[in-house]
């Protein structure tokens, strides 16, 4: 899955202090879900 990991990187910092957090490929990117609910996705990988 191609997915701009300099951003998925920075969207885990932010999510640090949250508890149950986890990381799902979902819809050609990285989805991140907090307590089971679909938080943000880091989708595409344009830099154009």
């Amino acid at each position: 899955m191609a997915y701009n990991e300099q951003l998925a990187n920075r969207v885990r910092e932010l999510l640090v202090g949250q508890s149950d957090v986890e990381e799902k490929n979902m819809m050609g990117g990285l989805t991140f879900m907090v307590n089971g609910k679909m938080c943000v996705g880091v989708l595409g990988d344009d830099r154009g």
